[in-house]
Parts: structure tokens; sequence; C-alpha cells
């Protein structure tokens, strides 16, 4: 019955605060600011009452961090270092108990690379590579079992969209995104 809104970019400094909103009472409640400092491009995702952010970029340098917000306590707690090489623009989900992280770039390079975190042991495994091409900004969820990730740049905007069943760990091309191509979307 809470959501949480953190971190980005204001149009003048890269931000660190953490918000959550009450969806009963309809009131934002400003939280501890993200432990990993500012940032922006950064993913996040839930697992149960847990909140985890990471990658991204700080104004200066693309991240490879990785950090766990406790609802409970109200503390961020650093866990294993992203497995992939440091990025922003990456897309993410979580199914289960695994979240997963996957393309992006690092200002220069798009990556196509797909990877699992484990919250119980805190270990990152590397999965299949993205179906589609190596790209940032595209939009990823999950329904049930299956993750999808689609739209995007790879220097051209995308409209694919692709579907990754995680008991075979493979990608399969689904009718593509029926709006116009895109990068910077949600999903």
């Amino acid at each position: 019955t809470k959501g949480y809104i953190g971190t980005g970019y204001n149009g003048v400094a890269d931000q660190q605060d953490f918000w959550e909103w009450n969806q009963a009472t309809n009131v934002w409640t400003v939280k501890a600011p993200f432990g990993g400092g500012v940032r922006r491009g950064a993913i996040g995702f839930s697992i149960g009452t847990k909140g985890y952010i990471g990658t991204g970029f700080d104004g200066s340098s693309e991240k490879q961090d990785f950090w766990e917000w406790d609802q409970t306590t109200g503390i961020w707690s650093p866990k294993a270092n992203f497995g992939g090489a440091a990025r922003e623009g990456a897309v993410c989900f979580a199914i289960g108990t695994k979240g997963y992280i996957g393309t992006g770039w690092n200002g220069t390079t798009s990556y196509q690379d797909f990877w699992e975190w484990n919250q119980s042991n805190d270990t990152w495994t590397a999965k299949a590579n993205f179906g589609g091409t190596a790209r940032r900004y595209a939009v990823g969820f999950s329904i049930g079992m299956l993750g999808y990730i689609g739209t995007g740049s790879d220097g051209t905007n995308k409209q694919d969209f692709w579907e990754w069943n995680q008991s075979s760990n493979v990608w399969t091309p689904r009718t593509g995104f029926a709006g116009s191509a895109r990068a910077f979307d949600v999903g």
C-alpha cells in the first residue's frame, strides 16, 4: 500500500532524496536519502518489503553499485555490486525473489547483457543476452514468471518487444510495440 520515488535529475542537479507515498492517506513522506548518493538513469525494483536501487550516473561517471532499502527499518544497505559493467539507462524487473537488470550504456557503448540477482545469497549470475540489439533506455516489466523488455534506443528508437522465460532462460520475440518507436518510456 506504499509507493516510492527517489533519485533522478531536476533539470539542475542529480538527486539523492527518497519519498514514500501512502495510498490510504494520500500523503508523501520523505525517507532516508538513497545510500548510494546522487544519480539519474538508475534502476529500481522491489521484492517483498525491500526496495532496490542500483547503477545509474552521478553526474561524472556511470555506477555499478546496488543498494537495498528496508521498509521496516528505513535503512539503506549496500549489496553486492551489479555483475555487469557500470552503466546508466538499464532496464529491470523482478520475478519472485530474483531481480533482473540488463541493457543500458556507459555513455559510449550500449549493452545487451542480462543479469539475475538472487536475494537469498546476494549473488549475480549472467543470463542469456537480451534477444534484441544492444540498447539503452528501454522498458521492462514482468508478468508471472515471464519478463519483458522492449523499445529503447540502439542509436535509433525501437519498437521491438521481447519475452524472457525464467525457467528456460530463452528470449522470444513478441509482437512489436503498437505505438511509435521510442526510448525513455516506462512500464
